[in-house]
């Protein structure tokens, strides 16, 4: 398929199948239409795609990406007109705590001004993902590194540096941490229910820290929330703020969802739970097809577990940012409905508003839309570029780099 055949259906999809069209109409396709040629570099026809995209205001559940995706293996904060880096593999010649300063010579403010159409959101703190594609991109950037000024080339990472995305450690006798840095790696998640679930049913005080979270599938931060039950109630006694959800249902969106999660049910190790969730969904895609917008009924979905809660733990508090989004968002909003749970930090990446998306195959290229919309948005309380906020709000700034003040903050609580 050449790149202007690829433009034209990534345009009708937005305007046919994407459960956005109803609220946002995105730019003019014909200001990219004008530009996009075949025989374009690939490099500038990403950039093109990404800037129409991008119009639609929709952090990462719309979006155009190369299929084979090379890992930047590093992670950025926009602070006061500098870029800060949180983590970085040693390979990419960058380091934690740089303060990144000018990027090809441009300040951060000017480079801004220049690209601004290429970023989707207008909050500083949710463009990390632009800005690091611009500096893993550049020829040179200029940075503040132990207080003296270094111009470097940032290099592509070949390393896996392996971070532990799911831990769980006794801070003290009374009070213990666990690390969840996504919901989809079923194996994972359940090894360490398991190896902890004894733990956190004794202790005090549980820490979750989901500040760091990729999303998934909600099903599997489902085993949490009975913990957060207060002694002797049920979900029935707590009140969830959930607005309700429509979903699009089109001829091709219908067929495109079949094929993802019928790979998904393909799968090793997929959970019982899971397996239900996805069977539904694919019965109820089948019902629905070419419908349009349908009400979600969620009367007849038994999805939380029969459980009553107990005494311990006696707080539950959740550790949050903006790293943590789509079922991330999910987790972070149940959990504030419960008397005993506590959300510290800042707003999770909000990215609920237009969700339960499905993938294109364009050879090279993958092409990512939503078909749900959250009722929320028609009262004005949709959660696009403001995520779930806590219960108490910790603002960043870069000596988080040196302590964990969301943490110390916690533990003064407990």
């Amino acid at each position: 398929m050449t790149k202007i055949e690829i433009f034209e259906q990534v345009v009708a999809m937005m305007k046919q199948d994407s459960s956005t069209k109803k609220d946002l109409k995105g730019a003019d396709p014909d200001m990219y239409r004008r530009q996009i040629t075949n025989e374009m570099k690939d490099e500038d026809f990403l950039y093109q795609m990404r800037c129409y995209l991008a119009s639609f205001g929709i952090i990462s559940h719309v979006s155009f990406h190369p299929k084979h995706r090379q890992a930047l293996g590093f992670r950025l904060r926009k602070f006061e007109n500098r870029l800060y880096v949180l983590n970085a593999n040693p390979d990419t010649d960058l380091r934690v705590a740089d303060q990144i300063i000018l990027i090809d010579n441009q300040t951060i403010p000017a480079f801004y001004q220049v690209h601004r159409d290429y970023f989707v959101s207008e909050t500083e703190e949710r463009q990390y993902m632009e800005w690091a594609y611009f500096v893993a991109k550049s020829d040179t950037v200029t940075l503040l590194r132990n207080g003296q000024e270094q111009i470097i080339s940032v290099q592509e990472t070949k390393l896996t540096t392996y971070t532990p995305a799911f831990e769980y450690k006794q801070l003290s006798e009374e009070t213990l941490y666990l690390k969840m840095e996504n919901f989809f790696d079923e194996e994972a998640t359940a090894n360490l229910y398991q190896e902890s679930s004894s733990a956190i049913s004794t202790a005090k005080n549980v820490i979750v820290d989901v500040r760091v979270n990729h999303g998934g599938s909600d099903s599997l931060y489902f085993p949490l929330l009975q913990y957060a039950l207060s002694d002797g109630k049920s979900f029935k006694d707590v009140t969830f703020s959930d607005d309700g959800m429509e979903i699009l249902y089109t001829k091709r969106n219908v067929e495109l969802r079949l094929q993802d999660f019928q790979a998904m049910l393909r799968q090793e190790d997929i959970s019982p739970e899971t397996r239900n969730m996805l069977e539904q969904f694919i019965t109820e895609l089948a019902v629905n097809k070419d419908k349009g917008y349908v009400l979600y009924d969620q009367s007849d979905e038994a999805i939380l577990p029969d459980v009553i809660g107990q005494e311990k733990p006696e707080k539950l508090f959740i550790l949050s940012d903006v790293y943590c989004g789509s079922s991330g968002d999910n987790f972070v909003l149940m959990m504030k409905a419960f008397d005993k749970v506590t959300v510290i930090g800042r707003p999770t990446l909000g990215i609920l508003d237009y969700s339960n998306c499905c993938t294109v195959d364009f050879g090279d290229y993958e092409f990512v839309f939503p078909t749900s919309r959250s009722l929320a948005v028609d009262k004005g309380q949709g959660m696009n570029d403001k995520g779930v906020i806590p219960d108490i709000f910790i603002p960043w700034t870069p000596e988080h780099l040196e302590r964990d003040i969301d943490l110390e903050e916690c533990l003064k609580l407990c």
